[in-house]
């Protein structure tokens, strides 16, 4: 992990399908009331997509879209069930399902932009839920949708503060993901200092100083109270019961009863104090993990410690349903000891992250790839990471990592994201993918209400 108003016609993709929405429509689709919205509320939702941008509407001459066509009865049943795991393998209505898709790590908050933070409007959302629709992606790991403390723009700015406004941009990633078929893994904590908060919000919320940013952070061992002190863990675990039990505003239902998200992690990237040093402590985990699993029982969740380290008691942990490593960059030796550990275990293994390029050494990502799709146990790959364009369309938002991905913005874009799409489709087959990608329109296009399927958002209920 690195981190350094719209107002027109809506076009919103369905997994593999498009569906295209219109203000007007609001008078004729009773679905549109079980979101318990009013006409106003729907209509800033759906009429959001911005004409007066200094850009030129996208033109569809020659577009390669595939056509219109509502959702089926299946995928309607998949937005509206939960993935369960049976042993090493993850189920969603009983058949096999592969975690495959981005990072998209500021959908709750974002420091890429002007002012720094801020919330990313609905355009930037739906776009890039568009773009992993389009790359076949079935899950989004989503950082700030469930880490938001210290800052101003938080969902939990100070100590037992909770700020409900930084729950708009929340919702609605939530609301997005569910419209377009995708589930959600939510990390709940970071390892790091950064913009969104961390571990060490929570030390210093219960008056332990410490100085710096990211991983370097004085003194070396404070981390280490995050995990051991009394106090600390159960302002964490507040935090966590307030998050869970919090109703999304567009949906009317609780995160904790929502299967649009497949499962909460217990952070990013954690370590028994700083990077490397070992897992979080295993009591801990099985101490969050349970409360977890009290308040959303049908969820599955991660333990997220950086990386696996036997031994140390963390396989033990028999609540948690998925263990994770990061990649940078790709290792498939790692990748498949880790696996095989996690296996022996009867656990479900993810590449939680991992180095797309090819730029920094590492093996192939095709042969990267290959090794996860072709063990037949289930695991699954999250690459970093995804962003798309600004808010007038004009420009894509920098992320100067390296390791950020633009669909279709250039030959490194184009080529290794062609591999991450066959990929995505190989793992999780579905509609046959065609030859010519689609594009993805920012602006999203104008289209007759006529194209608009019944019963539009009849799945957000």
């Amino acid at each position: 992990m690195k981190l350094l108003s719209w107002s027109a016609t809506t076009l919103i993709l369905l997994t593999s399908h498009c569906v295209y929405a219109s203000p007007n429509l609001l008078s004729r689709i009773p679905e549109l009331r079980r979101t318990g919205l009013n006409d106003a509320q729907l209509g800033s939702i759906l009429d959001s997509r911005a004409t007066n941008g200094s850009c030129a509407i996208n033109s569809t001459d020659g577009i390669v879209f595939p056509g219109p066509t509502s959702p089926s009865t299946e995928d309607l049943l998949k937005r509206n069930s939960f993935v369960a795991r049976e042993g090493t393998k993850l189920k969603l209505v009983g058949k096999d399902f592969r975690i495959v898709g981005p990072n998209i790590y500021w959908l709750g908050l974002d420091e890429n932009v002007i002012p720094n933070p801020a919330y990313p409007s609905k355009r930037r959302v739906l776009e890039v839920m568009g773009i992993v629709s389009a790359m076949r992606g079935t899950t989004v790991r989503g950082h700030t949708l469930g880490i938001s403390v210290g800052n101003p723009l938080s969902v939990e700015p100070s100590l037992d503060v909770f700020n409900e406004a930084a729950y708009e941009s929340i919702d609605f990633a939530i609301l997005a993901a569910r419209i377009y078929g995708i589930k959600l893994l939510i990390p709940l904590i970071d390892n790091y200092n950064y913009y969104h908060g961390g571990k060490y919000q929570f030390i210093q919320f219960n008056g332990i100083p410490f100085n710096g940013t990211g991983a370097n952070i004085t003194p070396p061992d404070v981390g280490a109270y995050f995990y051991n002190t009394t106090e600390i863990v159960e302002s964490f675990k507040r935090y966590i019961t307030h998050h869970l039990n919090h109703v999304n505003q567009f949906t009317g239902v609780a995160l904790k009863d929502d299967p649009t998200i497949l499962g909460w992690e217990t952070g990013n990237e954690l370590a028994a104090i700083r990077f490397g040093d070992g897992p979080a402590p295993p009591a801990w985990t099985k101490d969050i993990v349970t409360l977890i699993k009290s308040v959303a029982p049908k969820h599955l969740v991660v333990d997220g410690t950086y990386g696996i380290w036997p031994g140390t008691g963390q396989l033990d942990t028999t609540e948690v349903d998925i263990f994770s490593d990061h990649f940078y960059p790709p290792n498939i030796t790692k990748y498949i000891n880790g696996r095989d550990l996690v296996t022996a275990a009867g656990r479900n293994y993810l590449a939680g992250e991992y180095d797309w390029t090819g730029l920094n050494g590492g093996d192939d990502l095709t042969d990267w790839l290959s090794s996860v799709k072709s063990s037949g146990l289930g695991d699954g790959d999250i690459f970093w990471s995804l962003f798309g364009h600004d808010d007038q369309c004009c420009q894509y938002v920098e992320h100067n990592d390296g390791e950020s991905f633009y669909y279709q913005r250039g030959p490194l874009d184009i080529r290794q994201g062609n591999i991450m799409i066959r990929h995505a489709n190989d793992i999780n087959p579905g509609p046959t993918l065609p030859q010519i990608l689609p594009e993805v329109a920012c602006p999203q296009w104008r289209f007759p209400p006529s194209l608009v399927p019944p019963g539009l958002l009849s799945l957000v209920t």
